[in-house]
């Protein structure tokens, strides 16, 4: 089957998953209403399946154990595609009426396509009877509504315009990225580090969306973080030369990139960084928790740097979970689950291993690393935007529209073919 038409079967999965969301049980249904009631079991899904991934989700799943003596979990996490694959398995599971416990999502645009076909809870209440909105930070706990109702609970906040650097490379090539450069001074760093012998840019794009985040840095620091927002309200086009300068930037970058990127997973290429085979590599901070998972060595094997830009932005990638609307098999687990996720210390643990930072601001967050230090002070004084890659600041149907129009440019390097895409969704999904 064709890239083209597996992305159909997809959305037509996820459609009639919405259709039997909406039809097939009563809309009065209460939220977190169980065929059995019980709680000795909890089946949970996510993508979370790298090392580090794994061992931060283990820290939930132990932490939820541990207030619920006898509980069994079910991890049926379910890897590639960076997450499409999960995507696709629950909306088959959504479509046959036999849901999982609770599941992963990003909030804000990803959520909203799920509240949209009447799949997850309403979790107000929760929320309410929890004061859990005084314990994070607005933009946070914004992302987590739709139309003022609570359907999610956030375990962490990441950043995804991170870029991984390897200290030797860019010693050797006399090379300082300065992260209040401009995207033409990285691009003549990048060109000095292939001077000195060495492939400028890891890249693994094996799962699209680390092209597509790689674009979006780009594009967020051509076009500053308010018109970035813009471009999904319809005030700011794609068809802007600033958005145009960034997909030359890009094409030009692709080009200092190693040949393999396209049958490579992200936390191969992050690796390949690390041990020295390249000078940077672009990926959310999830790949710091690979990195030491790896035993890398911070400062030493790897450092950091936010993409290169005159402002401070912060690409807010956000992880939490949500429970079904309705056939939920074991209510009390769940509800159990979502209140262990909002526990400041398993938000700290949980992040130790995954690198990203508690989304509460509550947790003592003095053990975690310096990255993680640097990325909570960033994420309080930054221009916080929200990711398009990750399908979090607009509709799932517009960021897989971004997907498509990335992965068709990877071998077209079309530069218009890509415009006319864009501008087409934002006059026809917005």
């Amino acid at each position: 089957m064709s890239a083209k038409n597996k992305l159909k079967a997809s959305l037509a999965v996820t459609a009639a998953a919405s259709l039997i969301a909406v039809t097939g049980c009563s809309a009065n249904q209460p939220a977190g209403s169980s065929t059995d009631g019980g709680s000795d079991k909890l089946e949970i899904t996510s993508w979370w399946t790298s090392g580090s991934e794994a061992d931060a989700l283990n820290v939930l799943i132990e932490g939820v154990k541990a207030t619920s003596p006898g509980l069994s979990v079910d991890n049926a996490a379910v890897s590639g595609g960076g997450g499409a694959n999960a995507r696709q398995a629950l909306a088959a599971r959504l479509q046959a009426g036999s849901p999982p416990d609770s599941w992963q999502l990003h909030p804000a645009g990803q959520l909203k396509s799920y509240v949209d076909g009447g799949q997850v809870a309403d979790l107000t209440e929760l929320w309410t009877q929890n004061d859990w909105a005084s314990k994070l930070p607005k933009d946070v706990a914004e992302a987590q509504q739709v139309d003022g109702k609570y359907y999610t609970v956030p375990i962490g906040v990441h950043r995804g315009n991170v870029l991984w650097t390897n200290p030797a490379v860019l010693a050797k090539a006399n090379v300082e990225i300065n992260p209040t450069g401009s995207v033409d001074e990285l691009i003549s760093s990048l060109k000095q580090i292939q001077a000195s012998g060495t492939t400028p840019v890891c890249l693994g794009d094996k799962d699209i969306f680390a092209s597509a985040e790689l674009l979006e840095s780009i594009i967020m620091s051509r076009t500053g973080a308010d018109n970035w927002k813009k471009l999904f309200t319809n005030e700011y086009s794609f068809d802007a030369p600033e958005v145009k300068q960034a997909l030359e930037d890009y094409k030009t970058i692709l080009s200092l990139s190693n040949k393999d990127h396209s049958a490579i997973t992200w936390d191969e290429a992050v690796k390949k960084m690390a041990d020295g085979a390249c000078g940077v590599s672009l990926m959310g901070d999830w790949a710091y928790g690979e990195l030491v998972n790896a035993q890398k060595t911070p400062g030493t094997d790897f450092a950091w740097v936010t993409f290169p830009g005159n402002e401070d932005i912060f690409d807010y990638v956000g992880d939490g979970f949500s429970i079904p609307a309705k056939n939920i098999p074991h209510a009390e687990a769940a509800n159990a689950w979502l209140k262990t996720l909002m526990d400041p210390k398993i938000q700290t643990d949980f992040a130790a291993k995954k690198g990203s930072i508690p989304a509460v601001t509550n947790a003592d967050i003095s053990s975690l690393s310096e990255y993680q230090q640097e990325a909570a002070k960033s994420f309080a004084s930054a221009k916080v935007v929200s990711s398009l890659a990750h399908g979090q600041v607009t509709t799932a149907e517009f960021a897989q529209t971004f997907a498509d129009a990335v992965s068709t440019f990877n071998g077209s390097t079309n530069i218009d073919a890509f415009i006319a895409s864009m501008t087409t969704a934002q006059k026809t999904q917005l």
